[in-house]
């Protein structure tokens, strides 16, 4: 959880070089000399800050890091992935546009260890030590989100609910969703999904989406986003249709800045903070643990198996945003 230090504080955090991803092995600190590429599938403000922070942990820890864009296009990426094989990168960390080509990626870095980010590829096209998966647990984002929505339905036998997705396709998209479901569908009510389409992360989109599904005039008790901006759509077709907010809560994830501006004025119910800085940095380390060939098991969230770090989702409600601004 982002905290407000003291000054004091905020002195020893920095004598101490910690960050938000811990490592226990001074090997994975060190990046001299290292040469990292870094690819991402098209950039939105979750990624960008993602991105920023990976480069940022990675001038710190002394490796070298170039970063790219592939503006959603698949023949883009792979062009970016044989640039990295052939001008001889240590390690390649790729927020793959499409999971599906990730055995394809794979074959074009031509045994370079890849870090996936961000969307994640099956469980079988991951392997300890050479290609690893650095996020957090998309099903918990989901959970959190129907909890809030159960918790602020105990008068209700009966819920209707707008879901309104992400990329298809997109391992946060699926994750997300699937968990939300699976949530409210194990409750006591009767949990009715009115309306249900992708926007594709983007809030111009949503908002057009959501004024579709308001020209229906179905009812609605709560709006389930699979991203901040998306919820943010949401909430200016709202503003348009001179919707109240509160009668119909919207519900987002990432606790963009944004986002939680929102929460924080009371337009937007609650959010989940996804931490881009903390994601970013644990990329690096995942990374230069790769190429010093050292176990992921050394830095904090990593599984048993070695081929995912997890950095943990944090729930925001107008309670605690301030935490996160």
């Amino acid at each position: 959880m982002k905290k407000r230090l003291s000054l004091l504080a905020a002195c020893v955090l920095c004598l101490n070089t910690a960050t938000g991803c811990s490592s226990s092995k001074d090997s994975i600190e060190d990046g001299s000399g290292i040469k990292i590429y870094l690819t991402v599938s098209k950039a939105d403000t979750f990624k960008t800050s993602l991105v920023n922070a990976a480069r940022e942990e990675a001038e710190r820890l002394g490796a070298q890091i170039v970063t790219e864009d592939a503006q959603g296009v698949m023949e883009t990426q792979v062009a970016q992935i044989k640039k990295a094989a052939s001008e001889g990168y240590d390690v390649i960390l790729c927020n793959p546009v499409n999971v599906d080509t990730a055995l394809e990626l794979e074959a074009l870095a031509k045994g370079i260890p890849i870090v996936f980010y961000n969307s994640c590829p099956d469980d079988n096209r991951l392997k300890a030590g050479k290609y690893v998966y650095v996020g957090s647990s998309e099903a918990d984002a989901g959970q959190y989100q129907a909890e809030y929505i159960l918790d602020n339905s105990k008068d209700k036998n009966e819920i209707n609910i707008v879901i309104i997705e992400g990329e298809a396709g997109h391992s946060a998209t699926k994750g997300r969703t699937s968990s939300l479901l699976s949530v409210l569908k194990k409750s006591d009510k009767t949990v009715n999904i009115v309306f249900k389409d992708t926007a594709d992360w983007d809030q111009k989109k949503a908002k057009e989406l959501f004024k579709i599904f308001l020209a229906t005039g179905q009812p609605y008790d709560f709006v389930a986003s699979n991203n901040d901006s998306m919820a943010l759509g949401v909430l200016d077709a709202y503003a348009e249709s001179n919707t109240d907010p509160a009668a119909a809560p919207v519900l987002g994830i990432d606790a963009t800045t944004d986002g939680c501006a929102a929460v924080k004025d009371g337009r937007m119910a609650f959010t989940v903070y996804q931490p881009a800085k903390e994601q970013g940095e644990c990329v690096i380390k995942a990374a230069i643990a790769l190429v010093h060939g050292e176990p992921l098991s050394s830095i904090e969230g990593a599984t048993e198996d070695n081929k995912y770090v997890y950095v943990p989702f944090e729930k925001v409600t107008a309670d605690n945003v301030s935490n996160y601004e």
